[in-house]
C-alpha cells in the first residue's frame, strides 16, 4: 500500500477548481449573453474542473489499492463507492426543496415529476453539479473493474480515451451536426434514453485512469515540464473553445488536466499543515453547497444593496458563500461539529 503523503498540490488545485465550478454557473445564469466572461470561465477554464476531481479522485483511489486484485483493494473501491452514494443521497435530499419548488412553477403533474426526477437521479441530476457524484461511482468501478481483471493500464486509457472522444463529438454540435445519418441517429436514440454523455462512462473513465496511472507509476515528471505541458495544452484548449464553442466536453482538457495534475503532485509534504486540510475541506463545501447561494442571490435581489454589474453580482454570490463554507470547515475542527466531515 502506497505511504501516507499529503499533497498539497491537490488541495491548492483543488480548492482553486471549486471555485471556477461556481464562477461558471454564476456566469451562465447571471451574465450577459456578450459577456466574454462566458467563454473565457464558462467555456475554457472552468472545463478544466470536472477532469480534475476524476483525475484526484482516481489517484486518491488507486493508491490505497496494491494491485486491484486482492480482496482488500475490492472493499477499499465498495467502501469508497458506497461513501460517494450517500454523499449523492444526502445532498440530494438537501435540495430537494429547490427541485419541489421548480416542479411548483412548472407545468408537470406530480407523478411526471416523481418519474423525470428518478430518471434524471440515475443518469443525469436535477441540479446542475450533483451529476459528477454517480459519474465518480461509474468510473471508479469501470476502471477498477478493468484493472483488477489484468488489462493494462495503458490499454484502459485508450479504452477511457475512445469513450471520451465518442462523448465529446456527441455532447458538441460542432461535431454531431457533421455525423453520418446512421450514427447521428445512434446519439439521438441514446439521449432520448440516457440524457447525457457527462457521465462516468463517456467522461470520467478516461480520467479516472489517469488518476490510476499517476498512482501505480513511479515516474513523477518535474514541476517545470508539468508546467511547460500545462500551459501549452491551455493554449490549445482555447483555441478550440473558440472555435468549437465548446461548453462541457472539450478534447483538449485531457492533456490540460493531466499537466495540471502532474504539476500538482510535485508539491508534496509530510501532512501536519493544517491549512491545506482545510483548503480541502474548503473545496468540497464550495462545490456541493454552491447553487444554493445563486438560488439565494435570486431570492433576496430586490434587497440587494450592491449594482447589478458583474463584479456586484459575483460578490453578492461569493462572499455569503465563501463565508458560509469557511465557517463550516472551522466548526467541524470543534469536537462537537464533527459530524459535519461527514457531509462533505
Amino acid at each position: 500500500m502506497a505511504e501516507k503523503r499529503q499533497y498539497y498540490g491537490l488541495d491548492v488545485v483543488k480548492v482553486c477548481l471549486a471555485v471556477l465550478v461556481a464562477a461558471r454557473h454564476v456566469i451562465q445564469l447571471f451574465y450577459p449573453v456578450e459577456s466574454r466572461w462566458r467563454m473565457v470561465i464558462g467555456s475554457w477554464l472552468s472545463n478544466l474542473a470536472v477532469p480534475g476531481f476524476f483525475i484526484m479522485s482516481g489517484f486518491l483511489l488507486f493508491r490505497k489499492m496494491e494491485d486491484g486484485r486482492t480482496r482488500g483493494d475490492g472493499k477499499i473501491l465498495s467502501g469508497y463507492c458506497l461513501r460517494i452514494l450517500k454523499m449523492t443521497v444526502l445532498w440530494s435530499a438537501l435540495y430537494l426543496p429547490i427541485d419541489i419548488m421548480n416542479w411548483w412553477y412548472g407545468k408537470d403533474g406530480v407523478w411526471q415529476w416523481v418519474l423525470d426526477y428518478l430518471r434524471y437521479f440515475v443518469f443525469n441530476h436535477s441540479i446542475v453539479h450533483l451529476w459528477f457524484l454517480p459519474a465518480l461511482i461509474a468510473a471508479c468501478g469501470l476502471v477498477w473493474f478493468a484493472y483488477s481483471r489484468g488489462i493494462k493500464i495503458w490499454q484502459i486509457l485508450v479504452a477511457g480515451g475512445i469513450l471520451f472522444a465518442v462523448g465529446c463529438i456527441g455532447d458538441n454540435w460542432y461535431f454531431n451536426q457533421q455525423l453520418p445519418p446512421k450514427i447521428w441517429k445512434f446519439y439521438v436514440w441514446y439521449f432520448e434514453w440516457f440524457l447525457t454523455m457527462r457521465n462516468g462512462v463517456f467522461y470520467g473513465a478516461l480520467f479516472v485512469a489517469m488518476g490510476l496511472w499517476f498512482a501505480k507509476t513511479r515516474l513523477r515528471i518535474p514541476f517545470p515540464a508539468a508546467a511547460a505541458g500545462f500551459l501549452g495544452s491551455l493554449a490549445l484548449m482555447f483555441m478550440e473553445v473558440r472555435v468549437c464553442q465548446n461548453v462541457n466536453m472539450v478534447f483538449t482538457s485531457a492533456p490540460t488536466a493531466f499537466f495540471l495534475i502532474a504539476a500538482a503532485l510535485s508539491v508534496t509534504g509530510d501532512g501536519k499543515e493544517r491549512l491545506f486540510w482545510r483548503l480541502r475541506g474548503l473545496s468540497q463545501w464550495i462545490y456541493l453547497s454552491h447553487v444554493y447561494f445563486l438560488y439565494l442571490f435570486s431570492w433576496t435581489a430586490r434587497w440587494n444593496p450592491l449594482r447589478f454589474t458583474k463584479k456586484g453580482i459575483m460578490i453578492s454570490v461569493f462572499f455569503p458563500m465563501l463565508l458560509f463554507c469557511g465557517g463550516m470547515v472551522r466548526l467541524s475542527e470543534k469536537e462537537r461539529w464533527r459530524w459535519l466531515k461527514g457531509i462533505v
